[in-house]
């Protein structure tokens, strides 16, 4: 047998396997629709590409390089610790999903703080400054006003937001570290990573911890919920 007839028929035998994939698809499909009902038919999304954006965190959202914003969960930046200026890449996949990763962090400084409640915001008082909270941080650690935290600030330039890294002392809780120093503010901590990163999340509407069961215990698995 020469090559050409060689070729020839493994090109009919790769046509036929073709064909036989596209039949039990399409039966495939016919039986998801039929189990979902008309009202769900099955949608393909084969062929669309993922898009990567990457940008910077705001205290709140990601912006990219047009200005762009894009909300980041506040579970996610609380559990992952972002501060003003970490570097994000955000992912949004073929069906829609959001997943965030952080792939450079700003160098941080470490500073002690009260909490305070005031405009219906939390904020960290460290001296005269305040510094803006997430309120799903602070339900998170399930503090309260007068409660003594750590927090972190970006090194290199002025911020209006921290991200809460550590519970120093909490009434509720009765919790009082002995150990904690008394006085960390301005310390700085150029090369620390941020403690207990979470290196994916998905945005989507998940409740933050501020309405979930305080009793559960803080879990660091990825969400993997499609957005809303």
């Amino acid at each position: 047998m020469s090559n050409s007839e060689d070729k020839s028929q493994q090109i009919a035998e790769l046509e036929q396997i073709v064909k036989e994939a596209e039949a039990r698809l399409n039966q495939a499909r016919a039986m998801l629709t039929q189990v979902a009902g008309a009202s769900q038919p099955y949608t393909s999304v084969l062929g669309q590409a993922e898009k990567v954006v990457l940008g910077e965190f705001t205290g709140e959202y990601m912006v990219d390089e047009t200005k762009k914003q894009y909300p980041v969960p506040a579970n996610y930046a609380s559990k992952s610790k972002l501060i003003e200026g970490d570097q994000l890449k955000l992912t949004i996949t073929a069906d829609g999903a959001f997943i965030y990763k952080q792939i450079g962090p700003a160098p941080r400084r470490r500073a002690i703080g009260n909490i305070i409640y005031k405009d219906n915001s939390y904020f960290a008082k460290v001296g005269d400054e305040l510094y803006r909270l997430l309120t799903a941080s602070v339900t998170y650690f399930r503090l309260s006003p007068g409660d003594e935290v750590t927090i972190l600030t970006p090194l290199t330039k002025k911020s209006e937001w921290a991200a809460i890294e550590n519970v120093v002392s909490a009434q509720a809780l009765g919790i009082s570290n002995t150990n904690a120093p008394s006085n960390l503010n301005d310390t700085p901590s150029s090369s620390m990573e941020p403690s207990n990163p979470i290196d994916e999340e998905i945005v989507d509407d998940t409740p933050l911890p501020e309405e979930a069961n305080s009793e559960e215990e803080p879990s660091d698995e990825p969400l993997k919920i499609q957005p809303w």
